[in-house]
């Protein structure tokens, strides 16, 4: 105790401040003290009185957390596989595994000369048809006139009609076909997501594809996802859907921030745990997949632990205790320490919530 302290202080001061020499001079001289002495019995009543209110403190036990920490690994946010929609020969391949696509996401190109050549017929067409139908378009006027003379039968008016309005159809219909060949000239050549990478490439220049052949798998890496498979208690501590966390980037020694991106409404029936997504959008780290992921969650300790201050405890005999408020020593098991100078303990008669004193 400071007041205590003060108490020996004052008396080493008297002690040393009496008189050596004649018996009179003692007895009638008055001892002074030091200023420091002085001092310290001025303080020895405030410091009894703080000492004695810090008795009284109290604090009430908190849930002490169990931290586990799960282990993911980054993948891309997508994947897709890239698929011919024409048969035709490779005429060459603009991306390598790892490449980024382009801004038109161009991978690959087929040979057009086929395609190119079936194009120019149907123009040939058009025009034909065009010539023709402006020929039966000046005869079928010209007979209406005829006929209106009386100096043509309608029949062949008729006829003239119908090969004006044949002509018409056959032209539309190579319109048509010409924007079918147009369409599938595109695409002869293979396109991408701009800005995705290529995971796995398929092809090489020269090879004949079919329709519906794999070329590429590609991959969206300007944002990361890893998965974890969480229990009931673990998915509870980490919250819902749009919830941030903070992931621990191992391999590279450096924290993330993340947000939680898919949360699967079943379950798993082997493990019994929820699939859930992690998605982290922003990072000074090259984005890639196979970065070992850390998450750590703190989860209520299942065998009652609680924090309690280092000030609150009492050692006997190798053994801990609490003191409550009516003075009742609380036995307990010191587990360890915790951040902000706690301890964890755990004992038959202490569950959080309850009350012991903070300076006992």
């Amino acid at each position: 105790m400071r007041w205590k302290d003060a108490l020996v202080a004052v008396a080493m001061v008297l002690f040393l401040s009496g008189c050596i020499g004649d018996e009179e001079v003692a007895r009638d001289a008055t001892p002074v003290a030091a200023p420091e002495a002085q001092a310290a019995l001025r303080e020895a009543p405030r410091a009894a009185e703080e000492d004695a209110a810090r008795q009284g403190e109290v604090f009430v036990a908190e849930a002490a957390p169990r931290r586990t920490t799960l282990t993911g690994f980054t993948r891309a946010r997508t994947l897709m596989t890239l698929v011919s929609e024409e048969s035709g020969r490779v005429h060459k391949v603009v991306a390598d595994v790892g490449d980024t696509l382009g801004e038109h996401g161009l991978f690959a190109e087929l040979d057009t000369t086929f395609i190119e050549l079936d194009l120019q017929g149907n123009r040939a067409d058009q025009q034909r048809l065009q010539s023709e139908l402006t020929y039966s378009k000046k005869e079928m006027e010209r007979y209406e006139q005829l006929v209106r003379s009386n100096n043509a039968p309608q029949s062949t008016l008729d006829n003239n009609i119908r090969a004006h309005q044949s002509a018409l159809q056959q032209l539309r219909a190579k319109q048509i076909e010409e924007r079918v060949l147009v369409e599938r000239m595109k695409r002869f050549s293979l396109l991408g997501p701009p800005g995705w990478q290529v995971v796995s490439r398929f092809i090489e220049p020269g090879e004949w594809l079919t329709n519906g052949a794999k070329v590429a798998e590609l991959g969206r890496f300007d944002v990361l996802l890893v998965p974890f498979a969480l229990a009931s208690e673990e998915y509870r501590a980490l919250g819902p859907k749009g919830s941030e966390v903070t992931l621990r980037l191992t391999d590279l020694g450096q924290d993330v921030a993340a947000t939680v991106a898919r949360v699967s409404p079943g379950f798993d029936a082997q493990s019994r745990k929820i699939n859930v997504d992690l998605e982290i959008a922003s990072g000074d780290f090259e984005f890639r997949g196979g970065l070992r992921v850390e998450l750590s969650l703190d989860l209520l300790d299942p065998g009652g632990a609680v924090l309690v201050p280092a000030s609150a405890l009492i050692k006997a005999y190798e053994e801990h205790f609490l003191m409550t408020p009516d003075g009742e020593r609380v036995h307990v098991v010191l587990l360890g320490s915790a951040e902000g100078g706690m301890r964890r303990v755990s004992g038959q008669d202490v569950r959080p919530g309850d009350t012991f004193l903070l300076y006992p």
